[in-house]
């Protein structure tokens, strides 16, 4: 009895050697168990290399696996805002990292995707309605310009928000590297982001208070309708 004592505080000291040099082991403790006898506690990178060791260890040789609560794959906003020593526990907007915690920024993250959607709608609304009045310009109505830039005021705010949401919101518990319609319509965000950018720039070019430049609102009206069309394909794609 004693020789399978010393046996087993052998293996188990070599055990701990080849394990204080990999990344997964923890600390080493005791706890008492319910016959009142102590229960070794071990980490899975140390108990995976006590039992290549040895295969008949203790029963009271207990695993202890640590949840996981964030994608392996986490965005650097994401880990800035969410992460474990993220912004949003720094400065108690949530709790420390835990399951519960991550419970409630998980209903927060499904808040603020249906948000996210809803105000995509609203904003393909607004491009459209700002190329339709633009078009209108274009015609001959120089009376509506003031109205087609408060309507592009208007969708520069709304998909600004609408894509805040998204940006600012909790990672999911579990990203798959899959491609889906979710990877599509990140893909064509960065296609519309490039044309929000780009057509409103185009069309401060178009009226310099002296003459109204045709040929430039033409290359500002197709960019505005082939960004409009991106972004009308990005809703539709999560949609249905």
């Amino acid at each position: 009895m004693k020789k399978s004592s010393a046996r087993n505080s052998i293996i188990l000291f070599m055990a701990l050697v080849l394990s204080s040099g990999m990344a997964g082991a923890q600390s080493l403790a005791f706890q008492p168990d319910g016959n009142n006898k102590p229960s070794l506690l071990l980490t899975q990178s140390f108990a995976d290399t006590a039992k290549d060791i040895d295969p008949f260890l203790p029963d009271s040789l207990q695993i202890i696996e640590k949840p996981k609560l964030l994608p392996d794959n986490i965005s650097f906003a994401e880990n800035f805002l969410w992460g474990e020593n993220g912004l949003t526990r720094k400065i108690g907007l949530t709790g420390d990292l835990a399951l519960e915690t991550r419970k409630k920024e998980l209903e927060i993250r499904r808040t603020m995707l249906t948000v996210h959607q809803i105000g995509g709608f609203v904003t393909l609304g607004l491009m459209i309605s700002a190329a339709y009045v633009g078009q209108k310009v274009i015609d001959g109505r120089r009376d509506l310009g003031d109205t087609h830039q408060a309507i592009v005021a208007a969708t520069i705010l709304s998909y600004s928000l609408t894509g805040a949401l998204a940006l600012l919101s909790p990672p999911p518990s579990i990203r798959r590297d899959d491609f889906s319609t979710i990877t599509l319509h990140k893909t064509l965000a960065w296609a519309h982001v490039a044309g929000m950018i780009i057509t409103p720039i185009l069309g401060s070019y178009i009226d310099d208070h002296k003459s109204f430049h045709m040929d430039k609102a033409h290359v500002h009206q197709i960019s505005g309708y082939i960004t409009t069309a991106i972004f009308a394909t990005s809703m539709i794609i999560i949609t249905f």
